[in-house]
């Protein structure tokens, strides 16, 4: 939670126009394009709960929950991009105060640092910006991909990772203009695989092609999650790393949280 005191946040507002439930000029899409320069999903559960979802409350929502460094760099970028069309604001000066607090808390070694730590697996991690997790899944496994996204809720929560899948298109975008942006930028994709996931054309040789292509670049981790057992040895995915262990099917494990947990704890440790 980013250390705001009430003056400061009374500030803040009052420069981003907060008000009447808007942030500066941006609509919807384009609030969102500038989180996710962050890897942060704006449109996600958390920043929803309890209130409207108007961009003002979403906001603060964000600033409840971001640790001070990202809220710092969210803030200073915030004010450069409103005196690109608003210039002398008569608090902008005070804004930019606030932000260079926050971000002071890189020299402050019990908070979050930004410096970039290389996984074993060449992804660059940034404490203060979390990992994006793009979720491939055909959708009869719904119920048996949300196992696994519960338990990687509490890493979402406190800023650790954030995730995307398909359910998460507002109403009205283009579903494949969006699923094509997120599965290109995400640091992590996993392949929910199952018999209904190799039967679908697009999961299988559309997403899955993708995948393996940043696979193979070094751009993105890719971790298979096996659900039902299926014949994915003979596929190409089949030369990866799945979860979890040993390659057991979700369905056949005797207890399913302490399967989906094994998942969870595996595509941490991949990244960290």
């Amino acid at each position: 939670m980013a250390s705001l005191k009430f003056r400061e946040r009374k500030v803040l507002e009052d420069f981003l126009e907060m008000g009447s439930g808007y942030v500066l000029n941006f609509s919807d899409r384009t609030f969102a394009e500038f989180f996710r320069d962050f890897g942060v999903d704006i449109d996600d559960a958390q920043y929803l709960e309890g209130h409207s979802g108007s961009k003002a409350n979403r906001m603060r929502s964000f600033l409840d929950r971001a640790p001070d460094l990202l809220a710092g760099e969210v803030i200073e970028e915030l004010i450069g991009y409103a005196e690109s069309y608003r210039i002398g604001h008569k608090t902008a000066s005070q804004c930019l105060s606030i932000a260079a607090r926050l971000r002071e808390t890189q020299s402050n070694p019990s908070k979050p640092s930004a410096t970039a730590a290389a996984s074993p697996y060449g992804i660059q991690r940034f404490s203060a910006r979390p990992i994006e997790i793009f979720f491939s899944y055909a959708h009869e496994d719904e119920a048996l991909m949300d196992v696994i996204r519960l338990q990687l809720v509490v890493r979402e929560r406190i800023g650790e990772i954030v995730k995307w899948h398909d359910r998460m298109i507002p109403a009205g975008d283009e579903w494949r203009t969006q699923i094509d942006k997120r599965i290109e930028s995400s640091h992590v994709i996993l392949l929910f695989i199952s018999p209904h996931f190799l039967a679908s054309r697009y999961c299988y040789e559309i997403e899955g092609e993708i995948a393996l292509r940043r696979h193979r670049e070094g751009t993105a981790r890719v971790i298979p999650v096996i659900l039902r057992a299926c014949d994915w040895t003979v596929t190409p995915f089949a030369e990866l790393q799945a979860l979890p262990r040993d390659g057991i099917p979700i369905t056949q494990w005797p207890d399913r949280d302490q399967a989906s947990l094994d998942v969870a704890r595996g595509i941490m440790e991949s990244v960290q």
